[in-house]
């Protein structure tokens, strides 16, 4: 426990201080957490399947590279384009099968495609919306955690998160719903109705993303992802919930922009 609160002390800072500044700070940070956590991707599935993490790496690296430039919406379908079209070619010319192929395209969208949605929202508002997944993951984190330590009786699904109960995860919607609105009441009042709704899907999907980075783990039988924070394990162990909710955040703000404009 000692060392899970000084790696949280230690990283917090780091975070402020990233969300903060933006820019560059943010987008090497979030590329730096994309690499770590597709390599602990195919490193969990590399037990099973064959991985061509080398083409998800290149993928990673040509898909951050399109947020440097000015590039059009075009470039990404590229990206995702050559990506599908090299994994292909490799199913013929190598040994890599289909499922390691399907593998190894899974890692490139569950970990940096999602993560990259940070750089998304901070490219469209870098005050308000920047801290909304991070305020819906970590209530909804902590307050379920707190309400199944408390009174929590009933097992969500013990066979994917034992320690997980129905009452801990209703805390955490309730809780997320509290803090979602009023944080739009004291930063952004014309979101406070979307508040609402944000919060309560934006709560469960970041429940479930826990509960797929569980079920992952259990399948291939490791306690962590890796060991990048001491007491919280690897980048995919603490960003689990974010991965699901990042994108979340982006296409709902893209949504609530869009109906204000029109």
């Amino acid at each position: 426990m000692l060392t899970r609160t000084i790696s949280a002390l230690v990283a917090l800072p780091i975070l402020f201080f990233v969300l903060l500044k933006g820019g560059i700070f943010l987008y090497i940070a979030t590329f730096v957490i994309s690499i770590i956590g597709l390599y602990e991707f195919y490193k969990a599935f590399s037990k099973s399947y064959v991985v061509s993490s080398w083409v998800g790496y290149l993928m990673t690296i040509a898909l951050y590279f399109g947020f440097l430039g000015t590039f059009s919406k075009d470039y990404f379908t590229f990206i995702v384009s050559a990506f599908m079209f090299c994994l292909l070619a490799l199913v013929v010319f190598t040994k890599l099968t289909i499922n390691g192929a399907m593998v190894t395209f899974l890692g490139f969208f569950y970990v940096s495609f999602s993560l990259s949605h940070l750089i998304l929202i901070s490219n469209l508002d870098n005050n308000f919306f920047i801290w909304y997944p991070f305020v819906i993951a970590f209530v909804t984190d902590t307050f379920a955690y707190l309400t199944g330590k408390l009174i929590g009786k009933t097992k969500l699904i013990p066979a994917v998160s034992p320690n997980k109960t129905v009452e801990g995860s209703i805390g955490g919607i309730i809780a997320c719903l509290i803090f979602s609105y009023f944080y739009a009441y004291f930063f952004n009042p014309n979101f406070q109705l979307y508040a609402i709704i944000l919060g309560l899907v934006g709560s469960v999907l970041s429940q479930v993303g826990d509960l797929i980075a569980s079920k992952i783990k259990r399948i291939f039988e490791i306690k962590d992802f890796g060991k990048i924070m001491p007491g919280h394990g690897g980048v995919l162990d603490r960003f689990d919930s974010l991965i699901i909710t990042l994108p979340l955040v982006y296409y709902f703000m893209v949504l609530f922009n869009s109906i204000n404009n029109y």
